[in-house]
């Protein structure tokens, strides 16, 4: 006799409820900036009560953290599908960490990550350059997607230094979140349809972050 396993209603219902929630959060703060709206606000147009939100975040700024992370997840994917590629056959000993370091670095050319910093930048109300809040916010969503990252990077490079992991990591999200507000200032109120010149832009400062990275880690 074969059985089939049931399927937990419950996680189903919470996972929908929490897709609910933050396209409710992303949805308020789009329209009226990360200060502009309220829990009740979210819950309500989730369709859901006030505790429900609280069974999910402890607070705003964790949810706008959660809406970061939700829209930096289709580059997380993609960046994740290609360190996966270039590090699917490293040399063995302290090379293959530099290589799988390389390999970090070079994936992050092709992901589209000017897509996502203007998106994020324009759910967070469009924030003055400086803005301590808004860049606490996205820095932690991009602290979470260095963990899954490091996570990879274990798995695929164990003899990778730990140490030398964890500084080329810390310098990359850095070096990304700084030239990040550095793009912003140069092109104000980007659309998430970014344009060519404004890529042009980016693709220059990360060139730069990346040169760094080389020589940081370099014999």
């Amino acid at each position: 006799m074969t059985t089939t396993p049931r399927t937990d209603g419950r996680s189903a219902l919470r996972e929908e409820r929490r897709r609910a929630i933050l396209e409710a959060a992303r949805t308020l703060a789009t329209e009226h900036g990360a200060d502009g709206f309220t829990v009740e606000q979210v819950a309500s147009r989730a369709g859901v009560s006030r505790r429900t939100v609280f069974n999910h975040v402890a607070g705003l700024d964790q949810l706008l953290v959660a809406v970061c992370e939700q829209i930096l997840a289709e580059a997380t994917v993609d960046l994740l599908g290609e360190v996966e590629r270039r590090t699917s056959d490293l040399p063995a000993g302290r090379a293959g960490g530099r290589a799988a370091l390389d390999a970090v670095a070079e994936a992050t050319r092709g992901v589209d990550l000017p897509t996502a910093i203007a998106t994020i930048h324009r759910v967070l109300g469009s924030p003055e350059i400086g803005d301590e809040r808004a860049q606490g916010i996205s820095r932690t969503a991009f602290d979470h997607v260095g963990g899954r990252l490091r996570e990879q990077l274990v798995h695929r490079a164990p003899g990778l230094d730990p140490v030398d992991l964890e500084i080329g990591l810390a310098l990359l999200f850095s070096g990304i979140v700084t030239i990040a507000g550095l793009w912003l200032e140069q092109h104000p109120d980007l659309a998430p349809d970014v344009p060519p010149e404004a890529r042009a832009d980016w693709d220059a400062l990360l060139d730069r972050v990346l040169l760094r990275l080389r020589i940081g880690h370099a014999e």
